[in-house]
C-alpha cells in the first residue's frame, strides 16, 4: 500500500519538470528569432582639410559707367527708337528732337559763309592791285593801307562765318541723341511729342551692366589687408570673394578693382571696389548685399 503511493506521487513532479525545460526551450527559441539583424555599416578615412571661414561686409551694386541723357537742344520730341529697358549699343539712335529750325539757321550760315568768301576774294584782289600800283608809285600810301586793312577784315569775317556754321551744324547734330557707350537704357521719361529744353530735360539713364561694381567701406585698419588679398594668386578664384542676397550666393566670383583715394576722416572708413561678371544681367544697379571674404590658414 505504501509502495503505490510513493510512485503515485513521484509521477506528477515529473510532468511539471518536462513542462519547465520545454518552456525554457521555447523562450530561448523565442529570443534567438527575435534578436536584431546586424547593421552594416561603411568606414571612411579621416582627411586633414584647411579650414575656411568667411568675413561679411555690407555691399552695394553699381554700374562702372552711368549717366542722364539730356537733351542738348530745345524743341520737340521726334522720334524714340529703341524699348525701354533694351540693351543699346554705342552710337546707335535713341531720340530724335525736331530739327526743322536748327536745319533752316544752319542753310542761313551757310550763305551767309559764301557771302563772307566772295567778299574776301574781292579784298585779297584789291590789296594785290592796289600794292602793285604801289610798286609803281601809281597810287597813294593810305590807299594801299585801307585795301590791307579791307583784306584783314574780310579774313575775320569769313572766320566767323565758320565758326557759326560749324555751331548750327552742331545742334543740328545734337537735334539725334545717340547713345554715349554700350548699356542697359531705362524707363524713358519723355514722349513723342514732348517739349524738352536744352540741358534741362533728363530723357533717360543708360547704364553699363557688364562688369558691374560692387562697394563696400572698409575700416582704415583693414586697408593693407585688403591690399594683401588684391595681390593673392587666388583674388580671381571663385573662393575668395562672393556676393550673397540672403541665403542666394550669386554664382559667379568678382574680384578687387580698387581702393578709393583717400580714407573719408568723419568715418575712417574706405571705399573698395570690386567688379563681378554680369554677363546673365542678374545684377543690377543699386541692390543691397553682402559681400562674402573668404579666409583661411595660407592667406598672407
Amino acid at each position: 500500500m505504501n509502495i503505490q503511493m510513493h510512485h503515485t506521487w513521484k509521477l506528477p513532479i515529473a510532468f511539471l519538470s518536462l513542462a519547465f525545460i520545454i518552456s525554457c526551450g521555447n523562450k530561448q527559441s523565442q529570443q534567438q528569432q527575435q534578436a536584431p539583424a546586424a547593421i552594416p555599416v561603411s568606414v571612411d578615412t579621416v582627411q586633414r582639410i584647411m579650414a575656411a571661414y568667411y568675413d561679411e561686409y555690407p555691399a552695394t551694386t553699381a554700374a562702372l559707367e552711368e549717366i542722364d541723357l539730356r537733351a542738348q537742344v530745345s524743341g520737340y520730341v521726334t522720334g524714340i527708337f529703341f524699348k525701354d529697358g533694351a540693351k543699346v549699343q554705342k552710337g546707335q539712335n535713341l531720340y530724335s528732337i525736331d530739327a526743322q529750325v536748327y536745319n533752316a539757321n544752319m542753310q542761313q550760315a551757310l550763305a551767309n559763309l559764301q557771302v563772307q568768301e566772295t567778299n574776301l576774294e574781292k579784298a585779297a584782289k584789291d590789296a594785290e592791285r592796289y600794292h602793285e600800283l604801289d610798286r609803281q608809285d601809281a597810287i597813294a600810301k593810305q590807299q594801299v593801307d585801307y585795301a590791307d586793312a579791307a583784306l584783314a577784315a574780310a579774313k575775320r569775317q569769313v572766320e566767323a562765318a565758320k565758326a557759326a556754321v560749324n555751331s548750327l551744324q552742331a545742334n543740328v547734330q545734337f537735334t539725334r541723341i545717340k547713345a554715349p557707350f554700350s548699356g542697359t537704357i531705362g524707363i524713358s521719361q519723355v514722349k513723342i511729342g514732348t517739349s524738352v529744353v536744352a540741358g534741362q530735360t533728363v530723357l533717360n539713364t543708360i547704364s553699363s551692366d557688364d562688369p558691374i561694381a560692387v562697394d563696400v567701406s572698409l575700416d582704415q585698419k583693414e586697408i593693407y589687408h585688403f591690399m594683401q588679398l588684391k595681390q593673392h594668386p587666388d583674388a580671381r578664384k571663385d573662393s575668395l570673394f562672393r556676393l550673397a542676397f540672403g541665403d542666394d550666393v550669386y554664382p559667379y566670383p568678382g574680384w578687387i578693382s580698387l581702393l578709393d583715394r583717400a580714407v573719408n576722416p568723419q568715418t575712417g572708413t574706405i571705399k573698395m571696389r570690386l567688379v563681378f561678371p554680369n554677363g546673365k544681367g542678374m545684377l543690377k544697379p543699386g541692390m543691397n548685399g553682402t559681400l562674402r571674404v573668404r579666409h583661411s590658414a595660407d592667406e598672407p
